[in-house]
């Protein structure tokens, strides 16, 4: 009778856990916005994201990664186009846009939550920054993705998107290569944030990056590998083939620059 008890108590006590932490998930995922004043700007920001790192960093008047935005702005030149691959809630393209004269940053974001947070952003601070809803990366193609939610990761710009033949839960998205673009004024810096499709963006502005010989920030994570299949010695050859070469690396942040 007593072991039944104890069985019945843990099984009372993990259907308790699972439900709470459901009501947890379904709360993070609530997708309302409430707009922040802070000392680096006015940003509308999700209200119930609240182990969202990024968030909590603009809300705290904080700079996310400032020594890699510190970085890019000793490379941004006036009168110059900057490429955000990742942009998300638009923090890093605020500040680019604003670090000298004239420069007008191309900021790019595949989610379509963060996407309308970021134009909202864009219009609040006045900045000159063009907004792109796409996914970037070596396709021109329109693609079927999983809608995202907060899951794994409780920050919004750590979850990435994924390709789908379901047709359950997807939505339709453009995607694109930077090539596509046919950029002609000056390019100064190009930064890619992109969870594991960094070296799919990079393949897909060989054209661009050999017209403008730019400085490239992109990020490398190992635990992305396996699922886009490749290897840090392809980027290696990769950067080797653009005539790059690895030049500053920052947590997992590389920076490359024309040899």
């Amino acid at each position: 009778m007593k072991n039944k008890i104890i069985i019945f108590q843990y099984i009372k006590k993990t259907i308790i856990y699972k439900f709470i932490k459901l009501i947890y998930y379904k709360i993070h995922n609530l997708k309302f916005i409430k707009k922040y004043q802070t000392i680096n700007g006015t940003y509308y920001l999700p209200i119930f994201a609240f182990k969202d790192v990024i968030r909590n960093k603009i809300i705290n008047n904080e700079i996310y990664q400032e020594e890699i935005v510190n970085l890019a702005k000793n490379f941004i030149k006036p009168n110059s186009i900057v490429l955000d691959v990742g942009a998300n809630y638009g923090q890093m393209s605020v500040i680019f846009s604003k670090s000298h004269n004239n420069v007008k940053v191309y900021s790019f974001e595949a989610q379509r939550f963060i996407f309308n947070i970021l134009k909202k952003n864009v219009a609040i601070n006045n900045v000159n920054i063009k907004c792109f809803y796409n996914l970037v990366g070596n396709l021109n193609a329109e693609v079927k993705v999983k809608k995202n939610n907060l899951g794994k990761f409780m920050t919004w710009g750590s979850n990435n998107l994924k390709i789908t033949r379901s047709n359950l839960d997807y939505e339709f998205i453009k995607a694109i290569k930077i090539d596509d673009l046919n950029i002609n004024e000056n390019i100064s810096f190009f930064k890619i944030d992109v969870q594991g499709m960094d070296f799919e963006v990079l393949k897909g502005a060989r054209s661009t990056i050999a017209k403008h010989k730019m400085p490239i920030l992109f990020e490398y994570e190992k635990e992305f590998e396996e699922e886009y299949g490749y290897k840090f010695n392809n980027i290696e050859e990769f950067i080797n083939s653009i005539n790059y070469k690895i030049f500053k690396i920052v947590d997992n942040n590389i920076l490359i620059l024309p040899c």
